[in-house]
């Protein structure tokens, strides 16, 4: 159901690390020790499947998601899309709800 092309890993790995530098995108993207950050920033290792994953989950942001009407990380989108219905709560189903049908909606892997 997704219309949107995948976003470029790498365009948004290179923005981050010169916006903020190796040390704080290791730990957005969860690794405690930077190093790996630099040596794919600098070219010396190639980024793997699961790594490539991780920069556009926290980095690649939809613009205005129809069900909350504001920017949402790649991650949250797929949280909420893919979660079970929230039968318990009213605005929560509303959202969820809205997601299914969502142009942004992350396919199934």
């Amino acid at each position: 159901m997704a219309t949107n092309a995948t976003p470029d890993w790498r365009a948004l790995f290179d923005a981050a690390v010169e916006k903020d530098g190796a040390v704080r995108v290791a730990a957005r993207l969860g690794y405690n020790n930077h190093t790996l950050v630099s040596r794919i920033a600098n070219g010396h290792v190639p980024g793997s499947g699961k790594f490539q994953q991780r920069v556009i989950d926290r980095y690649f942001v939809v613009a205005e998601c129809p069900a909350t009407e504001r920017e949402q990380p790649r991650s949250e989108c797929r949280r909420l899309s893919r979660g079970a219905a929230p039968t318990h709560n009213p605005l929560s189903m509303r959202i969820w709800k809205t997601c299914q049908r969502c142009p942004h909606k992350p396919e199934v892997e």
